[in-house]
This record gives C-alpha cells, sequence and structure tokens, in this order.
C-alpha cells in the first residue's frame, strides 16, 4: 500500500469517526426517513425524487431507495415522491410520525391506494433532472418507443439534445463533441469497455436487468473520474423478494427471457438472458430477409462511377455495398438479501459477448462505360468482442443520516480480429495477400468506499475512495502489399494503479438565499506516469421563480485509458484501448456549464450552453508516419467542443415527448498533422433535431414516432497509395490523402415508428405485442466509406446505415 493509499484510509476513518459523532447534535430535531418500492415489483427505487409539498424541501433516495428528510415541520405535511416513469403520489405525514414507519410504493397505475393519491404519470422515458446537464432514464418504458426489434438504453439516450444519433452502426454515445471511450459506463459498479451489439444497432444492456439510469452530459460531481466526457451510471434490478417473477419477449433479431426468484421475502434473485438466432435459422435465410428488408444485396451490388471531394483533387474508381452477419448474447443476474433493516448486501454478474463477420466473397464487376473489368477478392474479417464482469457491495445504515455502500468490482474485456485477403486481380500491379491479427485484453480491479452524511436539510455530504488496478494488453501483427512475412506492428503490455479521494457538499439555500451548491473535489494518483491529479468540481442552481431556474457547473476532468482508432483507410476504422504512460500523457478536460429552465406541471423548456477543453488527445495512424521507418505513429493533441442544446418536452396527458435541438462544433488541434491547422474532429456535427412523440390511443394502445435530422460528418479522403523504393532495396508503402476531416458525410434524417398494445393489467400477468418500423421513409443513409487502394482504379465501398426494417416484437410477464 503506497502512502498516498495509507494517507486516504486515514483520512476516511478520520471523517468517519468526526461524523458519527457531530450527528448527535442534530437528534433533538424531527428527521423523516424511508424507503421508495415499486409497488408491483417490490423493488427499490434509486434516486427517487421526495418534496414537501408547497416548499423546496426535498431529498433524493440514495442507490437502495432509501431517503432521509432531516429537520422536517413537526406539524402534519404531505410529501411527494416522484420516479421517473411512476406516477406522482403524494402521502399525508402526521405530527410525530416515526422514521420507520414511511414507505413509499410508487405505481404507474391510476388508482387509489390507501392514505396515498396518484396523480398523471410524469414524462414515460425522459426527466431532466435539477443538477446541470443530468437526466433520468427509465428502462421500463422503453417498448413505447421505435426500436430495431429490441428496447434499447443507449439508443433512448441519443435522443436526447447534445448527444448524436445518426450513427445506425454504433450505440456509443457521441456526447457534447466527445467521442465514445471518453464516457465512462458503469453497470453495479463495474467498468464497461463495449457498449455494441449486433453492428451497433443497439447497446449490451438487457433493459430487463437494469433498473434506473443517471445520464450525465457534463459536469458530472466528485464521485465520479477517470473519464473526459460524461457518465452512464446504470443500477440493476434486483427482483421482488416475495413472489415469483417470469418474463420473455420474441423479434425478429433476437429472443430474451428473464427470471426473478425471492428468497424467503428478504432478497431476490433475478437472471436475464438474450440472444440472437441467426445462426440457428439457416444463414441463407437470414440474408435473404435483410436483403428484401433493405434492398441491397449481403456481398456486392453492381458498380457504379465515384468520384470524391467536389472542387477539390478527385479521384474514380467503382463502388459496392456490403452488409455484415452477427450473433450476440448478453446475461445478467443478481442476487440481493436484506441481512438487517440497516443492511443490504448484492452480487451481480455480466456477460456480453459478439461475433461480427464482415467476410466477403470474391466477384468479378464490369465497370460502367468500359470494358474494364475488376475481380475482388475473397476476404476473411472476423471481430470478436466481449464484457465479462461481476461486482459486490455491502450497504450499511449507520444512523438515519449516515450511510455507507462498500463495493469491490471486476471487469474484462476483450477483442480478436483476423482480417486475410488474397488477391489476383489482372488489373493490379502485383499479386499479394494482406492480413492482420489483433488482439486486445483490459481486466480493470477495483475496490471503493462511497459515503453519505446527510447533516441537516441545508448540507448533505459525501466522501469516499477509490483503489483500482488496470491491466491492458494490445498486439498487432500484419502482412501488406509489400511485405509477405507477418511482422509485429506493435505490442504493448501495461499495467497502473489508481488511488483516488473525493469529498462533496450539496449545499442547499446557500446563506439563506434561493441558491444551491454543490461544491467538490477529487484527487487521483496515477502510479505510470507517478502524477497526482487535482480535480475541483461546482455546480450551481438559482431559483429566479417558482418555475424559472438558473445553473452552470465547472470540471476538471482526467483519463488514464484511451481506445485508440486505427484510420487505416483500406480496412476501415479499428479501435484498441492502452493505458496512459509517459509517451502517452492522461488526457485532461475542463467542462464549463451555463444554463437555464422553466418548468410548470406539465411542461419544460430547458437550455445548455457548454464549452469543453481538451488536452493530450490521442491519434494512431499507418498513414501517416514521422519518420520514413515507423510502421506506426502516436500523435498528441489538443481540442475544444462548444454548443447550445434545446429541449422542450410535454411531460405529461395522452399526447407526450420532446423535441431538441443541437448546435455544435468540435475541432481538433495536432501540431504533426494536417500542417499543425485546425481540422474538424470525426464527431463534429453543426446541427441536430430530434422529434419524439408518444401517444395513448386508448384500450391499451400506444403509437410512438421518433425523427432524427444532423448534418453530415466529417472524413478524409484517399487520393493514391505508392511504394517508394529506398537506397536499400527495400519498398516503404506511402498513401496519399486529403487534408484532415476536409470532406462531409451527406445528411442524415431517420422517421421510425411503432405502435403496441396491452393484454392484461400492468400490476398482473400481461402481454404486450407490437410492431415497429426503423427508417420508415427508407432514406439511404452513408456511414462512411472504404477503400482499397491496391486496385486501378480505385474500389470504394459506401457502407450504408440500416433501410427500412420493420420488426414484430412480443413481450410477456408472469406474475
Amino acid at each position: 500500500m503506497n502512502v498516498f493509499t495509507r494517507l486516504s484510509v486515514r483520512t476516511l476513518v478520520l471523517l468517519s469517526t468526526l461524523t458519527l459523532g457531530i450527528t448527535t447534535l442534530y437528534s433533538q430535531t424531527r428527521t423523516i426517513q424511508g424507503v421508495v418500492k415499486d409497488a408491483q415489483s417490490g423493488e427499490r427505487l434509486p434516486n427517487a425524487t421526495l418534496m414537501i409539498k408547497g416548499t423546496k424541501v426535498g431529498a433524493k433516495s440514495n442507490l437502495e431507495g432509501f431517503f432521509v428528510l432531516p429537520n422536517a415541520p413537526d406539524s402534519q405535511f404531505v410529501l411527494e415522491a416522484r420516479f421517473v416513469g411512476y406516477g406522482v403520489e403524494e402521502v399525508k405525514i402526521p405530527s410525530g410520525q416515526k422514521p420507520e414507519d414511511i414507505v413509499l410504493e410508487l405505481t404507474t397505475q391510476d388508482v387509489l391506494l390507501q392514505g396515498v393519491t396518484v396523480f398523471a404519470e410524469e414524462a414515460t422515458v425522459l426527466k431532466t433532472e435539477s443538477e446541470p446537464s443530468l437526466s433520468t432514464i427509465s428502462p421500463r418504458q422503453l417498448l413505447t418507443l421505435p426500436n430495431v426489434g429490441q428496447p434499447d438504453i443507449f439508443r433512448s439516450m441519443q435522443l436526447l439534445p447534445g448527444v448524436s444519433g445518426t450513427n445506425d452502426r454504433e450505440s456509443g454515445l457521441y456526447v457534447r463533441g466527445g467521442t465514445p471511450d471518453q464516457n465512462l459506463i458503469l453497470f453495479d459498479g463495474m467498468t464497461v469497455y463495449h457498449v455494441d451489439h449486433f453492428f451497433g444497432f443497439f447497446s449490451a444492456f438487457n433493459p430487463d436487468a437494469v433498473k434506473d439510469v443517471q445520464f450525465y452530459k457534463g459536469g458530472y460531481p466528485a464521485e465520479y473520474g477517470g473519464r473526459l466526457s460524461s457518465v452512464v451510471d446504470m443500477t440493476g434490478k434486483a427482483g421482488d423478494p416475495n413472489n415469483l417473477h417470469i418474463g420473455a419477449g420474441l423479434n425478429l433479431l433476437s429472443g430474451d427471457v428473464n427470471v426473478g426468484i425471492p428468497l424467503f421475502g428478504q432478497g431476490s434473485f433475478l437472471v436475464a438472458f438474450r440472444r440472437s438466432y441467426s445462426d440457428i435459422i439457416q444463414s441463407s435465410a437470414y440474408t435473404s430477409l435483410y436483403d428484401f428488408l433493405t434492398g441491397s444485396s449481403s456481398s456486392t451490388s453492381s458498380p457504379r462511377g465515384f468520384g470524391v471531394g467536389e472542387g477539390r483533387q478527385r479521384f474514380s474508381g467503382f463502388s459496392t455495398q456490403s452488409t455484415p452477419t452477427e450473433i450476440f448474447h448478453d446475461l445478467n443476474s443478481k442476487l440481493t438479501y436484506n441481512l438487517t433493516s440497516h443492511d443490504i448486501v448484492s452480487a451481480s454478474f455480466y456477460n456480453s459477448i459478439d461475433n461480427l463477420d464482415n467476410s466477403q466473397q470474391g466477384s468479378t464487376l464490369a465497370f460502367p462505360g468500359s470494358n474494364l473489368q475488376v475481380t475482388t477478392p475473397p476476404t476473411t474479417d472476423i471481430t470478436q468482442q466481449g464484457n465479462l464482469g461481476a461486482s459486490a457491495k455491502w450497504f450499511h445504515q449507520w444512523t438515519d443520516r449516515l450511510y455507507s455502500n462498500i463495493l469491490v468490482a471486476t471487469a474484462k474485456y476483450t477483442s480478436d480480429y483476423d482480417y486475410d485477403v488474397n488477391r489476383t486481380n489482372p488489373n493490379a500491379a502485383t499479386q499479394n495477400q494482406q492480413s492482420t491479427d489483433e488482439q486486445n485484453i483490459i481486466n480493470d480491479n477495483s475496490f471503493r468506499i462511497d459515503n453519505q452524511w446527510i447533516l441537516d436539510n441545508i448540507h448533505d455530504v459525501s466522501f469516499g475512495t477509490e483503489v483500482s488496478r488496470t491491466d491492458a494488453a494490445y498486439s498487432l501483427a500484419a502482412t501488406t502489399v509489400f511485405n509477405q512475412s507477418q511482422a509485429p506492428f506493435l505490442d504493448s503490455r501495461e499495467q497502473a494503479m489508481q488511488t483516488a479521494v473525493y469529498v462533496q457538499d450539496k449545499w442547499s439555500r446557500f446563506a439563506g438565499t434561493l441558491l444551491d451548491l454543490t461544491l467538490g473535489l477529487r484527487t487521483t494518483a496515477y502510479t505510470l506516469t507517478s502524477q497526482t491529479f487535482w480535480e475541483p468540481r461546482f455546480s450551481w442552481r438559482y431559483l429566479l421563480t417558482e418555475n424559472v431556474s438558473l445553473k452552470g457547473a465547472y470540471g476538471v476532468y482526467h483519463q488514464f485509458v484511451n481506445r485508440i482508432i486505427n484510420q487505416d483507410l483500406s480496412q476501415g476504422s479499428r479501435d484498441f484501448w492502452v493505458l496512459s504512460d509517459n509517451s502517452l500523457q492522461p488526457g485532461g478536460a475542463i467542462h464549463y456549464i451555463l444554463g437555464g429552465t422553466w418548468e410548470n406541471q406539465g411542461y419544460l423548456f430547458d437550455v445548455e450552453g457548454y464549452y469543453k477543453s481538451l488536452d493530450n488527445l490521442v491519434e494512431f495512424s499507418q498513414r501517416f508516419r514521422i519518420t520514413a521507418d515507423d510502421l506506426y505513429s502516436f500523435y498528441s493533441g489538443s481540442g475544444t467542443s462548444r454548443g447550445v442544446e434545446l429541449l422542450l418536452q410535454k411531460k405529461q396527458g395522452t399526447l407526450n415527448g420532446w423535441i431538441s435541438y443541437t448546435l455544435g462544433r468540435a475541432e481538433n488541434v495536432f501540431p504533426e498533422l494536417n500542417n499543425g491547422n485546425p481540422f474538424p474532429a470525426d464527431q463534429d456535427q453543426t446541427h441536430e433535431l430530434k422529434i419524439v412523440g408518444n401517444l395513448a390511443l386508448g384500450d391499451n394502445w400506444t403509437a410512438s414516432s421518433t425523427f432524427i435530422f444532423g448534418s453530415g460528418t466529417p472524413y478524409t479522403s484517399p487520393v493514391s497509395q505508392y511504394a517508394i523504393q529506398l537506397l536499400d532495396g527495400s519498398n516503404n508503402l506511402y498513401t496519399h490523402v486529403s487534408d484532415m476531416n476536409a470532406y462531409r458525410l451527406p445528411s442524415y434524417q431517420r422517421l421510425d415508428a411503432s405502435i403496441s398494445k396491452r393484454f392484461g393489467e400492468e400490476n398482473s400477468s400481461h402481454w404486450l405485442v407490437g410492431v415497429s418500423a426503423f427508417n420508415l421513409l427508407n432514406h439511404t443513409n452513408i456511414a462512411y466509406y472504404q477503400y482499397d487502394l491496391s486496385t486501378d482504379p480505385i474500389h470504394v465501398t459506401e457502407v450504408t446505415g440500416l433501410g427500412f426494417t420493420p420488426t414484430i416484437f412480443v413481450q410477456v410477464d408472469f406474475q
């Protein structure tokens, strides 16, 4: 244990002892405490909002559903409870009510419970929180949105302002000009590195296994660290401690099943499994179905003339389309047990696997307008990726105002890529073989202690520590056009320790004003660079009127693991993860956020402006080389991201939903690239408009629709590829390309729609049957271009997004 770790532990012991003594000072005041649950399943609901009606005094439930209202009025008052996707409820709290007597059971039904009045539902999928850049997503309501055969958590987040929703092939989040690797993805405390399933059509998280999603688009608090852009913190379902639940679902792409088993009224065990079945149904049938739905071929289509770069240097070639196939599955399980009324233990397991086959059969294609024929060779292109993780947590309530969570978590990410092509092309200058063998493994093990200490209705203090060890290994070996022996391009194996300590105070009604402050500090020691990083965090909210508030945030952040994009234009982009070290310094970011909100019972209008400065960004390339004999090069640079987000939301009623618009820009500067001139980042997108609507048709029928429009994202175009013979007789391969991201893809647009009907009541056994249409208007959206520079003319593959895809889904729940 290093000096920093010993100091952290001693500090925590001192703070814990101090808090246990100080809390006795408030023993004479009235404290209301309790727990928030789902009325149907008995699930404890985290991050539910509790508010004393007619005041701005309130609290949030913690991860185990517990809440506390210190210094509550001794007279009778009404307590309101809200949780996204559930009804708004009120319960009368009489004078002298004992803290242990408050149990709030939230329901989605418009029914009258004893002592509890249920009002109209809040936003069914999304809730914009009062904290800057924080949204809550309701996984249980995702079936109301159109989907590609599977309700999806990450696709629903892409419908929010500031999050790109125009990438059909990746469900990873591009948040406020950031990249997916800059998002901290947590599932029950486990760090998840790969979030895609099935070509990126949907994410690797089963909504049936997720209870709550907290999504910070920026300015996130001190308890989180290790990423530059955003945080997605997911809490897994625990199950019903009293009743057996069985659910199953089926659609045109996959099937799923989930089982919740009660444990003697003191806990539960839940398991959820889903799997695609394209390998069970004959692959030719699957290919025919895909061709029918998209109007494309899974191998190649007829070539056509092709030019890139209007008004710039152009090249000619021919274009084909390709469609990969994939098999995936994921498994979630969670065991939860209440040892005592103040102690809860839980253990969670998560596994997801994807096998993506983008191999193509060879063919001979005629070039339009000439007698030229081009033979495309057979290609092996297989990627296997997966996550494996587990966590164990002990929650303890020391007093009615002091809680602790002790968590141990382990996570493993693996990625294997195999590429091989034998070329026999009469138009090529040489006959050759190209192959790539790539492997990436990350092991992430962590231990953390988080504490929440509620002093009174003004101060809510949290503090804790985290110790983690990360092992990262990456290897890349390849044969090239001119080097026919497999050569190791890169072999990296590193280990690092991180030790972090944080403290934070949520200060309500600062100095008796209508200002709420959150002040935090996080410090992290990182062994690979022997550095200590200090990260101050600050956010605020000021109530101008009962319905109007201003808000803002500032924060410093660092990242110690990097997803490197291999921009080999002849094969498309590959990615891998490596640790920061003395040569690849840890990334840094500073967030500035300013905004305002107008909200009443039925509507919300929210606007936020953001600015992010970023340092030590990393680019990797086998195309650009610092010296002539380099096989590859890493480049370090900086960047900025800025923009404005608008959100107009109708929260209640027969018709509800939202309209969002984002105006943004993301720009990078790398001294050794693009002659040191600024260039648009790969994820730069100027305009993005999204419209989401849900309509209750009556008799348990629901219709919904989403529309997305986005301006084109930038890309770099190759011009030619050639070899230069050196003095020693060896050949070096060079690729001549345009300026960095000098061109833009066409704009993106997509309209989705769905309609469903529920048979049976929500709180009993019921069926849900529906039809969903993805890309209803069958608009062709180009994802990127693939280039084969060894052919003459150049072979360009136009990789498109998913076309019109209807799907039928059935979901059944037995209770």
